[in-house]
């Protein structure tokens, strides 16, 4: 059916540029699902390889900080009960001179405006 009404309604060349420019929507949609599956297998690639390389990584840091852990325990001192009463009397001092270091409560974090630079040094610490 549809040879015989496209073919009375088209002339021969209508056709043929029909066919052409049909034939370049299939070969572009053709082109684009490959060239869009080869991307996507060398991300999926990549991905993979990065993320071996993460856990890799994070397995190292891990082994280190315990390590690091260990280490820093057998090398300090043992606090005594006056040394534990001094440093929590200084952690509370400090939570309650900067809040935004040491916040009291969850969520407390309150960013004050940052100090005017000293004109002694310029480093704004004085």
């Amino acid at each position: 059916m549809s040879a015989r009404f496209f073919g009375n309604a088209l002339s021969k060349e209508r056709r043929g540029m029909y066919g052409v420019a049909a034939g370049v929507i299939f070969v572009g949609t053709v082109f684009k699902t490959v060239y869009f599956q080869f991307s996507r297998t060398l991300m999926i690639d990549d991905m993979t390889a990065r993320h071996v390389r993460a856990k890799s990584h994070l397995k190292e840091a891990r082994e280190h900080a315990r390590w690091a852990a260990e280490d820093r325990e057998k090398r300090a001192p043992k606090l005594t009960e006056e040394q534990r009463a001094q440093l929590k009397k200084y952690l509370a001092l400090m939570a309650e001179n900067n809040a935004e270091v040491h916040p009291k409560e969850e969520g407390a974090y309150m960013p004050t405006k940052p100090r005017a630079r000293s004109r002694a040094n310029g480093s704004g610490r004085d």
